[in-house]
């Protein structure tokens, strides 16, 4: 049984197995009497973007945005790792996450710059999407914070395209409960339960 890096790895390395370079498009075919091939799949990409206010400062935020950490803050979120020697959020740490019905999420940490607050992260998930998250945490005030957050969705394949499109539409609402959470739980130290 492959591990779930590996799953990644061949995932990945299966892209390339149509004998085609990266940046590359398909030669057209279809001369006379040659059939047109099928058109090979074409993914989505959506870009967003938006920005949160926190009541805390940039120190005491930063270190929450981490797939371990989340889960002091975001009901029903349960992240572990696979490789990090802190157990937490570094550099080049590879993550779980456990969603619902029992479907998991691999993150790859990229980029971890506490000294200018960056977290950037790259997660795959078994739907069909390759998401790329960047999270920027700067000060507003002593204790005022606003959180930066791209994510940059790729679908990889027919059911990727209809996930990415759900994403999109609940984008804000995701980012709503993501401020609402975490400046609760850095004003009480306690998780935001639904319905409270």
């Amino acid at each position: 049984m492959k591990t779930p890096t590996l799953l990644i790895l061949g995932l990945l390395s299966g892209l390339g197995s149509t004998g085609l370079l990266w940046g590359q498009s398909p030669k057209p075919s279809g001369g006379p009497g040659e059939a047109l091939a099928p058109r090979p799949f074409q993914g989505r990409r959506a870009v967003l973007t938006h920005s949160i206010e926190i009541d805390a400062s940039p120190d005491r935020v930063f270190p929450l945005l981490c797939p371990v950490r989340e889960g002091e803050w975001a009901e029903g979120w349960m992240g572990r790792p696979i490789y990090s020697i802190s157990g937490v959020s570094e550099e080049n740490a590879v993550f779980e996450t456990e969603h619902e019905g029992g479907i998991k999420t691999l993150w790859f940490v990229v980029n971890l710059d506490p000294k200018r607050h960056v977290n950037e992260l790259v997660y795959w998930m078994p739907e069909g999407q390759l998401v790329r998250l960047h999270m920027r945490v700067s000060a507003l005030g002593p204790q005022k914070s606003k959180i930066d957050v791209k994510y940059i969705r790729t679908s990889l394949s027919e059911q990727g395209n209809q996930s990415l499109q759900k994403a999109e539409a609940h984008f804000l609402e995701m980012m709503a409960e993501w401020q609402a959470s975490l400046n609760h739980f850095v004003t009480t130290g306690r998780m935001l339960r639904a319905g409270s």
